[in-house]
């Protein structure tokens, strides 16, 4: 009776704390807080450049855009971009991890993980990649709490492994997040894990000490929080 309603209670909390998960992210499409610009990277200017024409004649960005843009493609011969996600993985490759999956261990994800486990403003997270992983380790006391990222573009491959995850964990979905297209499970001790865009973010906070923080608080609701904080940017820049 005691391990049935242990149970209870953790699929009670979860569902709790997946509920404000969900209330995060949809306040976070509709506001997009700005992750690209705690990230030190500059944000692209919402309207296009103007452009000057042989004759003096300056077009702005829609007109250039619709006329100008394809005038130029014509004339040096280059094919458009037909294929945005075999062009970002020859990317990835060639260069080391997504920007997606850089967030987790930059801008305003390392500013909500020192918030949210009272880290100094001067701590800084510990990376590394080897391909298609992505892993980013935050120092809290001692305690380690790990971000991955299975950086990937393919959905096939991405389902499969977040597939192969949730099997190994023996994890449970997540009520409610698949209608936001997020398949996504958890442990219910520590480990959460979310699929967007063929890309498995997981969350372990296993290691975290019981009541830290204000003696209160879960592993279980650390990984909801830094994986809201990842998400909140995830939603915003796509």
């Amino acid at each position: 009776m005691a391990r049935t309603t242990r149970k209870s209670t953790t699929r009670a909390h979860t569902t709790r704390t997946s509920t404000t998960l969900l209330t995060t992210i949809a306040v976070a499409s509709l506001l997009l807080s700005g992750c690209a610009a705690a990230s030190g990277e500059p944000a692209q200017s919402p309207e296009a450049p103007a452009h000057t024409m042989p004759d003096g004649t300056v077009m702005d960005g829609a007109e250039h855009g619709e006329s100008g843009g394809d005038a130029a493609q014509e004339s040096d011969g280059a094919a458009p971009e037909t294929d945005g996600a075999a062009h970002e993985t020859e990317m990835t490759d060639a260069q080391g991890a997504s920007e997606a999956a850089r967030m987790i261990c930059d801008g305003q994800v390392v500013t909500s993980a020192a918030q949210i486990f009272d880290l100094e403003p001067s701590a800084v997270p510990s990376s590394s990649w080897d391909s298609p992983m992505f892993t980013c380790t935050y120092d809290v006391d001692g305690a380690p709490v790990v971000l991955t990222v299975h950086d990937v573009t393919d959905a096939a491959a991405g389902q499969e492994h977040f597939d192969a995850l949730q099997q190994q964990l023996g994890a449970e979905d997540i009520e409610g997040m698949l209608g936001l297209g997020l398949p996504s499970f958890s442990t219910g001790d520590g480990v959460v894990a979310f699929l967007r865009d063929g890309k498995t973010l997981t969350v372990d906070a296993t290691a975290l000490p019981d009541g830290f923080g204000n003696g209160t608080s879960t592993q279980d609701e650390a990984a909801y929080q830094m994986a809201s904080a990842v998400l909140t940017c995830w939603v915003e820049h796509n």
